[in-house]
């Protein structure tokens, strides 16, 4: 008996050991040539640590994953074919995620090609089934609009882009980087892979010496963080917004226009807004009449009456037009813009507001009013009960899923209701040029990871998917 737990206990040890051998390999080498050397930050997905993660949390509540897990009950004919080698892992240790300043809105990552001979066969016969063509230049190169993803590679190494508004000419300077000149970080002193090689965090953010982690834990997923602004105390150290009290959901943020970058950023970033272009409204009007403070609360609801239209043919089979007025259920929404410049009146003048209504947004009826220092829409016509809310937080969104989902009534999100509890984000200037971020989802099972509740949800045959 004795021998046998020495043997046992032998085992364990060697096993630990070589456990603790091999994620020391993998960090150290995961993040070896895969970041360009130009990369303005960069966000690291730990995959193996996310796996561990769930892996505990099954030993520790087993009946829960036992009875969500899905089992087929007869296996197919071709469920005993074995999968064709990729010759590449799509699911290493880490994924390592980058951007670069010269390419706006994109993220990057890098794959090794362990194989280029399996991985060629794989992404020819992978890319064929869904219809995109295989560009052949220097290196190989697919573009796939529906997932907004550009694909390139050589024999090496796999480049992929990622971005709203993909195109082939913005990236290929960073793909002949990759693939053709090898410009990517190979120094494990480097200062960005020294943070990620440290970080045990499941989802890690990098830019200078900002850095935000994102953890999955038993009943929430947590966000935290620490930015650092260019200049000290670029947003106020005090703010106060208007809202509705025990709103479903409110959302503030004062992005402080008294500092002109911050008005450069955000008319850069609505520049290309189709809101903007289809209503006539030029951004830099805009944002001269107002101070950047936003606020949205919802709570409850209302009745709005909709012109429904429909066709008929009449005693000479002419077809005539038929209007009917319909009463609808919609969410009590509040939203307010501080503004000392009027800025109804310029948006009356080109169009959006029409008899005190925004018709900018056709969805609902939003009843437009102005005072001396807030321009305000709302799906309620008659005054709403308000409060005058003060903070330290530059941006707050809290919401209580519930709460929401009976005010805006959704049917295909009545799975992620059941399965949430509340969502608070706050972010706020600290010492100087400190920003300090906070965040936390909270499910409903506080003894399950989160990120299981979200998988095993999604799966479902119910599936809001």
């Amino acid at each position: 008996m004795k021998k046998f737990l020495k043997i046992t206990l032998s085992l364990l040890v060697i096993l630990v050991i070589g456990y603790f051998i091999y994620t020391k390999y993998q960090k150290t080498v995961v993040f070896k040539n895969v970041v360009h050397i130009d990369a303005e930050s960069v966000i690291k997905v730990s995959i193996h640590d996310i796996k561990k993660t769930l892996i505990f949390d099954a030993l520790s509540s087993p009946k829960y994953y036992w009875n969500n897990a899905q089992f087929s009950e007869k296996k197919k004919e071709n469920d005993t074919i074995e999968e064709p080698e990729k010759g590449i892992d799509l699911l290493p240790y880490a994924l390592v995620f980058y951007t670069i300043k010269e390419v706006e809105n994109t993220v990057f990552t890098t794959f090794k090609i362990d194989d280029a001979t399996f991985f060629e066969a794989y992404a020819l016969r992978y890319f064929k089934e869904k219809n995109i063509p295989v560009h052949k230049e220097q290196y190989n190169y697919v573009i796939d609009e529906k997932s907004k993803m550009i694909a390139a590679w050589n024999s090496e190494r796999l480049s992929i882009a990622f971005s709203p508004n993909i195109a082939y000419q913005d990236c290929k300077s960073i793909f002949d980087d990759v693939l053709l000149e090898n410009k990517l970080i190979s120094d494990r002193d480097n200062f960005y892979m020294d943070k990620l090689r440290a970080s045990d965090d499941h989802i890690t953010y990098l830019k200078g010496n900002s850095e935000v982690t994102l953890n999955f834990r038993d009943g929430k997923a947590v966000l935290k963080g620490m930015l650092y602004s260019e200049l000290p105390r670029t947003f106020k150290s005090e703010t106060s917004y208007t809202t509705i009290p025990n709103a479903s959901l409110q959302l503030y943020i004062d992005a402080n226009f008294k500092n002109d970058v911050h008005k450069k950023v955000v008319a850069h970033v609505l520049e290309g807004a189709s809101f903007f272009k289809k209503n006539n409204i030029e951004v830099s009007t805009f944002l001269s009449k107002v101070n950047g403070s936003f606020s949205l609360a919802i709570k409850g609801t209302t009745t709005q009456k909709d012109t429904i239209i429909t066709y008929e043919y009449d005693d000479n089979f002419e077809k005539v037009e038929i209007k009917q007025i319909q009463e609808k259920k919609v969410p009590a929404i509040m939203m307010n813009i501080s503004s000392e410049n009027k800025l109804n009146d310029y948006l009356t003048s080109q169009g959006a507001i029409q008899q005190g209504v925004l018709t900018a947004i056709p969805y609902y009826t939003f009843y437009a009013k102005q005072d001396a220092l807030n321009a305000t829409f709302t799906t309620v016509e008659q005054d709403i009960a308000t409060q005058k809310m003060t903070g330290s937080y530059f941006f707050s969104l809290k919401t209580d899923f519930r709460l929401l989902q009976q005010d805006i009534s959704i049917p295909k999100v009545n799975k992620v209701t059941t399965l949430l509890e509340s969502l608070e984000i706050n972010a706020r200037q600290g010492d100087e040029n400190k920003i300090e971020l906070r965040g936390n989802l909270q499910g409903m099972n506080a003894d399950i990871n989160i990120l299981s509740q979200l998988f095993f949800s999604l799966q479902a045959k119910d599936s809001i998917l």
